[in-house]
């Protein structure tokens, strides 16, 4: 994975986002189950889906909105274990890209 890359792909559709106020709201409603859905989690780690990603970590957590509350130097390490990210921070702007490609095609499409 060309993090250098994707870092430059994230830059160029956020500003895209940004510009079109109906993909600004789609952006500012986005929610973990949109973006760690099962299909991205298969494809961009070991994880099947988001159950397994939170539970199989064993860090005593419910769901994601807790992460914040877990050792983040131990939860970045459980990332880099299970996916090509080394931090929590990379993957889950992976799994924005993602989804941004797909939501903007989708607009684009119906644009037309």
């Amino acid at each position: 994975m060309d993090s250098e890359h994707n870092e430059k792909e994230f830059k160029k559709y956020l500003e895209k986002f940004q510009k079109e106020p109906e993909l600004t709201k789609l952006l500012n409603k986005v929610t973990f189950a949109e973006l760690f859905t099962d299909k991205f989690l298969q494809e961009n780690s070991k994880w099947k889906d988001m159950d397994d990603l939170v539970f199989r970590g064993d860090f005593g957590i419910m769901n994601l909105w807790e992460v914040e509350n877990v050792n983040q130097d131990a939860w970045n390490a459980y990332v880099a274990k299970n996916c090509e990210c080394t931090t929590w921070h990379d993957f889950g702007k992976l799994a924005m890209l993602c989804w941004m490609r797909e939501k903007y095609k989708t607009w684009k499409d119906t644009q037309k």
